[in-house]
């Protein structure tokens, strides 16, 4: 599946790893690694982890024309948003690029712009996994 995408990924560790097999891939190393991230995160987009993401509402507030008391738990399914029109281009496509490189002219730039809030691999804001590069550098 998707040869063009192991052909750059293999461009790419040549670039930054090297040709030592051995050699293992460093924290250092995934700055230079933007290409790999934009497929972890394209793969991670169609197959999630974790199943739902769970909240708790620090406050009363009104979402989506109802009211919620302070207290509430909410579970967001991390499926339905990873593949939902509403936020992604083509959403079944498998396209890494959508991940890689914020460009003008780009065809995903507007949803570039939405991920931060769409996209939640490893959480967001104060509570994210503090653990996201070691994990990243095991994949």
């Amino acid at each position: 599946h998707y040869p063009e995408v192991k052909q750059r990924l293999r461009q790419e560790f040549d670039k930054v790893v090297g040709n030592d097999l051995t050699r293992p891939i460093t924290y250092k190393d995934l700055d230079g690694l933007e290409y790999c991230d934009a497929v972890i995160k394209e793969v991670y987009r169609h197959s999630p982890i974790a199943f739902v993401l769970g909240r708790i509402s620090a406050q009363n507030d009104n979402v989506g024309g109802y009211d919620w008391p302070e207290g509430t738990t909410f579970q967001i399914l991390a499926s339905a948003i990873m593949k939902h029109e509403d936020y992604w281009t083509e959403p079944e496509k498998f396209d890494p690029d959508r991940f890689y490189k914020v460009e003008e002219g780009d065809k995903y730039l507007l949803e570039k712009k939405k991920i931060k809030n769409t996209f939640q691999m490893f959480g967001g804001g104060v509570r994210i996994c503090p653990g996201k590069k070691l994990a990243i550098i095991k994949l």
